[in-house]
């Protein structure tokens, strides 16, 4: 495989090449994550561009080449800063990692928003208003679909190419279909923050969680960092979607590659880093996203599912890559694809990561001089 001037090329003519010997080790695309929060104590949630740079750093360095930056909850203000960040690192090429924004929220269901600020979530229609005009930077918002005002917010943002994703959610069948006619296409983390099967009385009624892996055409996100989901709910996930469907996310926040009882901030909540490798909101009644990377959850999902290496691999390159848009010049080492690469050992293991081309993170030893 050749990369040059940072794209996947048929050969490369320019001089001073370096040749890594990858033998034995699985070659695949940098990872897309497209539900990211944060890492090392910074928040996507803060406009300061150096935090987006530690972040993205931070990501890289652990195998994930493209991110969506997303937003929990917040102020109007803050959220449009965030994003006016991100518009600014892109145009000026600062972040070629960066793909776009995701906005997770605030048009969420208050019984089922988890770690976000209750203070915080609005209803459709004043989202609706803030996002008149969205920004080129906006790929993705995730909302409540039964919402009321949910069915004009998704027509719009369907119509400006902005990806909808149902999320913390207490939308039913019948819900997730009207939105899906109006161009709803992503579930965001399936039994995290929406609803599920319930019985009131004789019948048995599904919920958001049934509806999505019943569907036909949705894809869905998993968070499998060893904490959110056992390995029974990874595998029904998979044999519901398949590795077409299934987009593996971190959701990682500003905890991750923080200590234990270290605190965070995500949007305008609080979480608290806890000793086994997880993170709460400070009252512990919700996870507060996860800490780890989107490598270490493609290691856990292979080791829960069994599912061939390729799958595994698809599922976080090339589908999250297709949900997001991005898909081939992301998730992919097609020709022209941008030169993101990892370099996976036997256990999937991140050796090697390549990004746009260079180096972030070398093959100790594996790289000599080019003929």
């Amino acid at each position: 495989m050749t990369v040059c001037q940072g794209r996947i090329a048929a050969h490369c003519p320019h001089p001073g090449r370096t040749v890594v010997d990858g033998d034995g080790l699985w070659a695949a695309p940098g990872l897309v994550d497209i539900h990211v929060h944060g890492a090392a104590g910074h928040d996507f949630g803060d406009p300061d561009p150096a935090a987006w740079l530690r972040i993205l750093d931070t990501h890289q360095r652990a195998g994930t080449t493209t991110v969506l930056a997303t937003l929990a909850s917040d102020t109007p203000d803050r959220m449009r800063a965030a994003t006016e960040t991100a518009a600014a690192l892109i145009t000026t090429g600062q972040a070629p990692g960066l793909a776009g924004v995701h906005w997770e929220g605030p048009a969420l269901a208050p019984a089922m928003a988890g770690a976000h600020a209750p203070a915080h979530l609005r209803q459709s229609g004043e989202v609706l208003e803030e996002l008149s005009s969205p920004p080129a930077a906006l790929r993705m918002v995730t909302l409540a679909p039964e919402l009321p005002g949910a069915h004009a917010l998704t027509a719009h943002l369907t119509a400006h190419h902005v990806v909808v994703s149902a999320g913390h959610s207490a939308a039913g069948p019948a819900d997730l279909a009207a939105a899906q006619a109006r161009g709803l296409s992503h579930v965001a983390h399936l039994w995290s923050g929406q609803s599920a099967l319930t019985r009131p009385r004789l019948h048995r009624l599904p919920g958001l969680l049934e509806a999505a892996l019943a569907s036909d055409g949705l894809s869905a996100e998993v968070i499998a960092d060893g904490q959110h989901l056992p390995g029974e709910l990874l595998r029904i996930a998979w044999r519901c979607l398949g590795a077409d469907r299934i987009c593996l996310i971190s959701d990682a926040t500003a905890g991750a590659e923080l200590r234990a009882g270290a605190r965070f901030a995500t949007g305008a909540s609080t979480g608290i880093v806890h000793p086994d490798g997880y993170a709460t909101t400070v009252d512990e009644t919700a996870f507060c996203g996860a800490t780890a990377p989107l490598a270490e959850g493609l290691r856990r999902m292979w080791k829960a599912t069994g599912a061939p290496v390729e799958d595994v691999i698809t599922m976080a390159t090339a589908t999250p890559a297709r949900t997001a848009g991005l898909y081939p010049r992301k998730g992919s080492l097609h020709l022209g694809a941008d030169g993101d690469l990892v370099l996976l050992d036997p256990c999937l293991r991140v050796r090697a990561v390549l990004a746009s081309g260079r180096w972030v993170l070398p093959l100790p030893g594996g790289a000599h001089a080019g003929p």
